[in-house]
């Protein structure tokens, strides 16, 4: 299909930063004598939204101690080495080969907005991006509610559209605005888990082209 418009997911779609997110989330949970995430495979099967039931699942409790600070530590540590993380495999060509069809992209992430233009800025892909849409506050709330606000004041803008993300969360945001959803298995959540919400899964992102152009 041609669509005029790709919403793209950031952290573990264009931005490879889960070893950095289990670095992190390990020195938290290493602080409570609690086990470790082994690695990326353990890391897509129990990652999820919303976030505070992903902490639980890998045994933060919260009878202990308040939601918030261990999501500070983790932004704390994240943010410490957030900029050691590179772009995705494949990130880069595809978004120019987009750029180059005309097609308009639009960059929307559980990330706070300013943390957000600060990494795509040092990844050097800023520029590719006609909106940025991020996160008013730090704990991955709202960003469905963010995508549907902007779907209904550019309803005429962006669509036929598709959103590009890692998770069952960006498939939930692409339903509510009523955009196709396509999901890369690379990121945050297993091939497993993702392919059961019915929507294209790619293994590699070069793989969108098939789909767009």
């Amino acid at each position: 299909m041609n669509y005029k418009t790709v919403i793209w997911d950031f952290n573990g779609t264009l931005f490879d930063d889960m070893g950095v997110s289990i670095d992190a989330m390990n020195i938290v949970l290493s602080r409570r004598s609690l086990p470790p995430i082994n690695g990326l495979e353990d890391f897509q099967e129990v990652f999820g939204f919303p976030v505070r039931d992903y902490y639980s699942r890998i045994g933060l409790d919260f009878s202990k101690e308040p939601y918030e600070v261990p999501a500070d530590e983790w932004i704390e540590l994240y943010g410490e080495k957030m900029n050691d993380a590179p772009i995705m495999r494949d990130a880069e060509t595809v978004l120019s080969a987009l750029q180059k069809k005309g097609v308009r992209q639009i960059v929307l992430s559980a990330s706070e907005k300013g943390r957000l233009i600060e990494n795509l800025t040092h990844l050097g892909i800023i520029s590719y991006f006609d909106e940025i849409l991020g996160m008013d506050n730090a704990y991955a709330k709202g960003k469905a509610e963010i995508a549907a606000e902007f779907a209904a004041r550019d309803k005429e803008g962006i669509f036929p559209a598709v959103l590009i993300g890692d998770t069952d969360h960006d498939y939930q945001c692409a339903v509510s605005i009523g955009c196709d959803c396509i999901l890369y298995s690379g990121g945050f959540m297993s091939r497993r888990r993702l392919e059961k919400l019915g929507a294209p899964v790619i293994d590699s992102l070069t793989e969108i082209l098939d789909y767009l152009i």
